[in-house]
């Protein structure tokens, strides 16, 4: 193979890797997380039902729990979400926002999360701080959802206003029982000590966030070791006060000439030189062999 032919070898290899470098992928996965405090404890919620079915509130002692006012607590997950290369793809099918906002709706798979090309709207299950485990509900796996917007302007997401977050079922190593034989409130921490008995349901409760941002679990029920009544059973809530977190990039189209064009036209220049060179060379030869 002569020089030249290595040399435009050379450019289409370049050029080549060029246009697969710049192929940008259609989505990117990022990590959401909520960073707060506990603001509202079980001590602070905590209702009794009564023997009437009525719900009051409590004052009375209770144990330590895990989660006390002013804790530390983030609740995390990872969502695979698009990016301006997805609606400048085929990839995407929708209708193109004139405004460039995008609201994407993520959530485990159990939900149909990431149905659409390069897993766009998949998330995982969330994690939170402290014994707040995944629990089967009714046979159902604990599922995540929130609603995502991208701004494809500045290639960079955000929560649009507050109360699209929640995942649930939660449960099974946190929460309070009523000993009716001692007349006392209990922390259960297992699973096993969490139920009134062997056929009964474990605590569960969902993680969801609030039209003020805060995230609350809800309703987590409290059992009572006397299954037959209803005295001493009740619910209480934690309260989370905090934000997400989610990142940021470098956003904005950055517009960039045509694939391998620049090392294309860079190693046409060097190989006309070569040519060139290799001319003056061969002429200065011819002429000192002539005389």
């Amino acid at each position: 193979m002569s020089r030249v032919a290595m040399f435009a070898a050379t450019v289409f290899a370049i050029s080549s890797a060029g246009a697969v470098a710049q192929t940008a992928p259609i989505s990117r996965t990022i990590d959401l997380t909520y960073t707060g405090v506990v603001s509202s404890t079980a001590a602070d919620t905590i209702l009794v039902r009564q023997p009437d079915g009525t719900l009051a509130t409590y004052k009375g002692p209770l144990p330590d729990y895990p989660y006390k006012a002013g804790d530390p607590v983030t609740i995390s997950f990872k969502a695979t979400v698009p990016t301006q290369a997805y609606y400048d793809s085929a990839a995407y099918q929708g209708q193109k926002a004139a405004d460039g906002i995008y609201r994407i709706t993520v959530s485990s798979p159990y939900y149909n999360g990431g149905t659409a090309p390069g897993g766009v709207g998949n998330s995982s299950i969330a994690d939170a701080t402290g014994p707040i485990d995944p629990a089967l509900n009714l046979g159902q796996p604990t599922n995540t959802r929130m609603t995502i917007v991208y701004d494809y302007n500045k290639d960079a997401y955000y929560i649009d206003g507050s109360g699209d977050f929640n995942s649930g079922a939660y449960g099974g190593v946190m929460g309070l029982i009523y000993n009716a034989l001692t007349a006392a409130y209990e922390v259960c921490n297992t699973e096993t000590t969490c139920r009134t008995s062997a056929s009964s349901d474990p605590v569960l409760f969902r993680l969801s966030q609030n039209d003020d941002g805060t995230m609350t679990t809800g309703n987590v029920r409290i059992m009572s070791t006397d299954p037959a009544s209803g005295t001493g059973t009740g619910v209480f809530s934690l309260l989370f006060s905090g934000s997400w977190n989610l990142p940021s990039f470098n956003g904005g189209a950055v517009q960039v000439p045509e694939p391998g064009m620049l090392g294309m036209f860079g190693l046409a220049s060097m190989a006309l030189v070569w040519r060139r060179r290799r001319a003056r060379q061969g002429e200065a030869r011819a002429k000192d062999q002539a005389s």
